[in-house]
């Protein structure tokens, strides 16, 4: 008989940490069909009462009227959709719990501190944080950690990350480099964009320099203001080997980003990219893909002056490449941003290969991840519904092949708190369960 597999009930919290270490540890050595689904495999064909057979991690058949394995666990799937596991293309998830208070918040230095491209993601990402259970629920398997730039125009290497709250959980550090550029690029050199700009080609021209020759370069006079840690962290970006990922938003800094790329030859993806839809096919041109907020469509500073519900309908209509992002504690949210996009014109499929396939690509594991391929990692979402509705939610979601606890902080104080009589103990105070 093919069930669809209930969520746990909850539990205290260490009895429950217990049961779903043991749960995820038998799912890994288990062999999955889901059998029946609507299968979205965001590479390739729509496949109508289709089949994912997950073994030992991976994906290892794709297709309709497949026979499970023996020995399969089997999930009827009938009625629902099968995607990939969505992939936050941009975030701070893992260095944030709660952005006003200081010793919770690692996403960036304090004001005056001196290095930039040599802070590194993995040295503060946080596998253990309570915001990633909640992303997790919403269906998001993995995501790119980014750091936030302090006075530097560099904030440093962003790793991607699966959400399995897993010790081991980072999927490829030294991912991408990150600059800030635009408006916030102005206000940290000069006040003035043109200052921005001089200072950024400044470091890559001293890094290229260093990675030439860093022993001469150590002991010949040089410029002390440039951090040799940074420099070095600048070499994969100038030999073309790392992403530099470049927060601007306004056409005018797009195209001078563009100018940028084509002279040192960079690897360069967008993040903001409010008004990129008015320099789309020079995006394309370039190969420069762009991740944006899909809910932008009010200016929030005179760069964001053209911004529109469009954006994205329009990158994709001039053959950019695109995704999505959102903060840490509503990363999820990216499939809302999606499903706006849709609602603006951006074909459904497009929508979700933005949410998949198009970041892993971007980030290097598009042969490992975001599409539902005999061979890749067996991230996989059960869906009640079109992802891209915001009422639907995940049944059931796979990282690395292992079935995922839904359960998170959210649901334990809605459970806690849902219950507003008066009793004994304050509510604090009444345990861990409340029915």
């Amino acid at each position: 008989m093919r069930n669809i597999m209930k969520k746990s009930t909850m539990k205290p919290l260490a009895v429950l940490a217990s049961a779903s270490a043991a749960l995820l540890s038998a799912a890994a050595a288990q062999t999955v069909a889901i059998m029946d689904g609507t299968v979205h495999t965001v590479s390739g064909d729509i496949i109508e009462e289709g089949d994912v057979v997950i073994r030992d991690g991976r994906i290892a058949q794709v297709g309709a009227d497949l026979t499970p394995p023996a020995g399969a666990q089997v999930i009827d799937a009938s009625g629902k959709v099968v995607t990939p596991g969505l992939f936050g293309a941009y975030s701070s998830i893992g260095l944030v719990e709660i952005g006003a208070v200081e010793d919770a918040n690692d996403s960036g230095p304090a004001e005056g501190f001196a290095l930039g491209a040599a802070l590194n993601v993995i040295d503060a990402f946080n596998p253990s944080s309570v915001v990633i259970p909640v992303n997790r629920a919403g269906g998001v398997t993995r995501a790119l950690s980014a750091p936030a730039a302090g006075d530097s125009l560099f904030a440093g290497k962003a790793a991607v990350v699966d959400l399995s709250g897993r010790t081991n959980s980072v999927t490829r550090a030294d991912t991408a480099q990150i600059a800030v550029m635009g408006e916030a690029g102005a206000g940290r050199k000069g006040g003035t964009r043109m200052g921005a700009w001089a200072v950024l080609r400044e470091y890559l021209d001293e890094a290229r320099s260093y990675a030439a020759n860093p022993n001469d370069y150590v002991r010949r006079p040089h410029e002390s203001r440039f951090a040799l840690s940074d420099l070095k962290a600048l070499g994969p970006v100038v030999e073309g080997a790392q992403p530099l990922i470049v927060q601007v938003n306004s056409a005018n800094d797009i195209r001078t980003l563009i100018r940028l790329k084509n002279t040192y030859r960079l690897k360069v993806i967008i993040v903001g990219g409010t008004e990129a839809w008015r320099v789309g096919s020079e995006l394309a041109t370039a190969g420069v893909p762009v991740i944006i907020d899909g809910m932008a469509n009010l200016p929030v500073q005179f760069e964001d002056i053209d911004a529109t519900l469009k954006n994205a309908a329009r990158l994709h209509q001039a053959g950019v490449d695109i995704s999505f992002y959102e903060g840490a504690h509503n990363l999820r949210l990216i499939r809302q941003h999606a499903g706006n996009a849709v609602a603006e014109g951006l074909p459904h499929e497009a929508g979700l290969r933005a949410l998949t396939l198009a970041p892993a690509e971007m980030f290097g594991v598009g042969d490992e991840l975001g599409s539902l391929e005999a061979g890749k990692l067996a991230d996989v979402v059960i869906w009640d519904g079109d992802p891209l509705e915001v009422t639907t939610k995940p049944e059931a979601v796979f990282i690395n092949g292992r079935r995922q606890d839904l359960e998170n902080r959210q649901h334990m104080l809605m459970r806690r708190y849902r219950d507003l009589s008066r009793g004994d103990l304050p509510h604090a105070y009444r345990g861990g369960e409340s029915d």
